[in-house]
């Protein structure tokens, strides 16, 4: 028994040392003590008050079509087709632009009914930005085929005395008289607009 409890002692004290020289090894491997992290609070006063955004366009609006007055220029012809010159010119006293297709139909008055097919926006010309000043005035041509109306349109003709004219990107139309032979089938489609440019032409 003796013997046994001798045993049991030295295998308890190297159980001991064993793990003393462990735990030196483990912080001599570390190199350093470990210390309770400290809270920094960093303070940053602005230099100078922030700068504000630019504002989304800093040149002219759009012309809203309050702005705008529209007038019929002379027609002339060729080869079976009638043009119409549509002048908008800006009647406020700021400068606006204009960008892009008008919207145009015949109507049967001014907030009356519509008359045949819109003017179709052939394209493959791109819209050039207009910037029109207090008094001046851009254009688009409008082009109607006589030749569809008395050719097609035989048993739909139908006198017209308005046109209907959305300046580009606006919801309320402009109007101006019209002495016209036209169109009331809404499926035949016998005019074109251009592009607004730039300038008038009568």
């Amino acid at each position: 028994m003796r013997a046994v409890a001798i045993t049991g002692r030295r295998m308890l004290a190297a159980c001991c040392l064993t793990s003393v020289a462990l735990l030196a090894a483990a912080c001599g491997s570390s190199g350093a003590v470990a210390r309770p992290a400290r809270t920094v609070t960093v303070t940053i006063t602005p230099s100078a008050s922030p700068t504000p955004a630019p504002s989304a366009s800093s040149g002219p609006s759009q012309c809203p079509t309050a702005d705008l007055k529209l007038s019929l220029g002379a027609a002339n012809g060729a080869a079976g087709t009638i043009f119409y010159p549509l002048e908008f010119t800006n009647a406020s006293g700021s400068t606006c632009t204009m960008y892009g297709y008008p919207g145009v139909a015949f109507v049967s008055s001014p907030g009356g009914s519509q008359i045949g097919a819109p003017a179709a926006r052939p394209g493959g010309i791109a819209p050039a930005l207009v910037t029109l000043a207090p008094g001046a005035t851009a254009h688009a041509t409008l082009g109607v085929s006589d030749v569809l109306i008395g050719n097609n349109c035989r048993h739909h003709q139908v006198q017209v005395s308005w046109v209907q004219v959305y300046p580009p990107d606006q919801y309320i139309a402009l109007y101006a008289p019209l002495n016209f032979r036209g169109c009331a089938e809404r499926s035949l489609v016998t005019m074109h607009v251009s592009t607004v440019a730039s300038g008038a032409v009568s």
